[in-house]
């Protein structure tokens, strides 16, 4: 394996000893998130559809000088999330942090040509599996305590300013209020779980975004030039996303659970 790379603000050595499991792990903020766990100490095991990418970031992350393990996998698959978790079990004895972050923008359209079966892979693909994988992980997180963080949007839980994307902002919103729900019986077991809800951030979704006739309900709207307020227009990276994930799940973040944070430039405040 490569040798480790330093850091200056002491956090290298954060995850020593840890091991992490991040869903949608191989690209976009899952794959940032995964990389700035390493930086930081922690062993990283990475589920994703994408045989190809778990490969390429499974390289990215030892050549940081950390043990990884990439599991090609289905989030929609209880039976896969299980047996991800028996592998990490097998292969490091435990678990300590999970990021969610696998998920899809899916069909964007108006409401009388969103088909049944476009609705319902929206929303296993990003709810359901959210269910799954928190269930999935549980029993590996309560035997020493552990932290959560759900990828979630400003879309559904700030703005619903999206032509379409009514099965998207409500796959959204409903994680928000899963963890909500379950911030209190997960804590009795020494977990805490916490959202993140970034706006524009530069990933490859827009592979997994699938619009179709929006001109037939999109309302006309001038909205501010650069969206972003605070980094003037200027969208994030999925780097910076991570740095608010990495601190929630870290003990610097050991009295905050339940809870959702913006992390868009001000974004979603424009356009509310």
């Amino acid at each position: 394996m490569g040798e480790q790379v330093g850091r200056e603000d002491g956090t290298a050595a954060e995850f020593e000893g840890k091991v992490a499991l991040v869903t949608g792990g191989s690209s976009g903020i899952g794959r940032g998130a995964a990389l700035e766990l390493a930086r930081r100490g922690a062993r990283v095991a990475v589920f994703s559809y994408d045989a190809e990418r778990n490969e390429e970031v499974k390289g990215e992350l030892e050549a940081l000088g950390r043990e990884a393990l990439v599991i090609t996998g289905d989030v929609r698959q209880e039976a896969e999330l299980l047996d991800a978790v028996r592998r990490i079990d097998e292969t490091w004895g435990r678990l300590d942090h999970v990021v969610i972050s696998a998920g899809i923008n899916g069909v964007f359209a108006p409401l009388d040509e969103l088909t049944l079966e476009e609705w319902n892979n929206t929303l296993v693909t990003n709810l359901t599996s959210t269910f799954l994988t928190t269930k999935a992980t549980q029993p590996l997180l309560r035997r020493d305590g552990g932290s959560i963080v759900v990828i979630s949007s400003v879309n559904g839980t700030r703005v619903f300013n999206y032509p379409g994307a009514a099965a998207y902002s409500t796959s959204k919103a409903g994680q928000l209020a899963f963890v909500k729900m379950v911030a209190v019986e997960l804590a009795q077991q020494r977990i805490r779980i916490n959202v993140v809800c970034p706006g524009e951030v530069r990933t490859n979704l827009g592979e997994a975004t699938h619009p179709r006739h929006l001109d037939r309900i999109r309302w006309p709207v001038d909205y501010p030039k650069g969206l972003s307020v605070l980094t003037d227009g200027v969208a994030a990276e999925p780097a910076d996303i991570a740095e608010l994930i990495t601190f929630l799940l870290s003990d610097r973040a050991s009295f905050i659970t339940g809870t959702e944070i913006w992390a868009d430039a001000a974004l979603s405040l424009v356009l509310a």
